[in-house]
């Protein structure tokens, strides 16, 4: 019939889902860092940034959303090119 629960496995701690998800949270930060400079998404990167989204991608990364903020903060004003952006970013994963 159905086995015990004390017999199920939990998932694998470097689950490739898992990791594929932060990946993509991290993705997506990188693009709105730099869709920060075209003017007509100006106010939809301010909304994701100062919003519950930005929050819970902050929760599943492990990053402390104040942490973040100021570092966004900095990319912004930096303008760097997406690549540089994408490898600072990708350097603070957890």
């Amino acid at each position: 019939m159905f086995s015990s629960a004390d017999k199920l496995a939990a998932p694998p701690i470097t689950d490739p889902t898992v990791e594929a998800a932060r990946l993509l949270f991290v993705h997506v930060i990188c693009q709105a860092v730099d869709d920060h400079a075209a003017p007509g998404w100006r106010n939809e990167v301010d909304a994701f940034f100062s919003g519950p989204i930005f929050a819970s991608y902050c929760a599943l990364l492990g990053w402390n959303q104040d942490w973040a903020r100021r570092r966004i903060q900095h990319f912004v004003r930096a303008a760097g090119s997406s690549s540089r952006a994408q490898n600072q970013w990708t350097q603070y994963e957890v």
